[in-house]
């Protein structure tokens, strides 16, 4: 075979390898589950573990602001409004004192439960929760 053929049919090989890769991560993605109401899914997230680690880095009294607010914004890091929409929905509402900060109630004090969006609130700084809410302005 000639020589001069044989680097457009490499490159048409190679090539239509490439487009039957990318059709089938496409499908991968399409058939991976997350935590979501109805819709289609552009990118797939755990949003229970998520909305998991959010709580357990928040329920804590023992947990210093430092590390509360590292783990709150590392765990968002990267989290798409619509994403974010999926863990607000995951975290529903929890018990939370915030008169205390933590999940710790005193005999006299009624238990209430209260959305993700009351726990940030209370968990971070002023500046800290207004970057949030940069990020999702209709969840916060």
């Amino acid at each position: 075979m000639d020589s001069s053929k044989i680097l457009p049919i490499s490159v048409g090989v190679a090539g239509l390898g490439i487009l039957f890769f990318a059709i089938a991560q496409a499908k991968k993605s399409k058939n991976a589950t997350a935590y979501q109401d109805g819709g289609s899914m552009e990118e797939s997230i755990n949003a229970k573990e998520i909305a998991t680690t959010l709580y357990n880095a928040m329920k804590e009294a023992n947990f210093t602001n430092t590390e509360k607010r590292k783990t709150i914004l590392t765990t968002l890091t990267g989290i798409s409004q619509a994403q974010f929409s999926w863990v607000v929905k995951a975290f529903g509402s929890r018990y939370y004192n915030t008169v205390t900060g933590n999940t710790y109630f005193a005999l006299w004090q009624t238990p209430v439960k209260h959305p993700l969006k009351v726990w940030l609130k209370e968990e971070l700084s002023d500046s800290d929760y207004q970057l949030l809410k940069s990020n999702y302005p209709k969840y916060l």
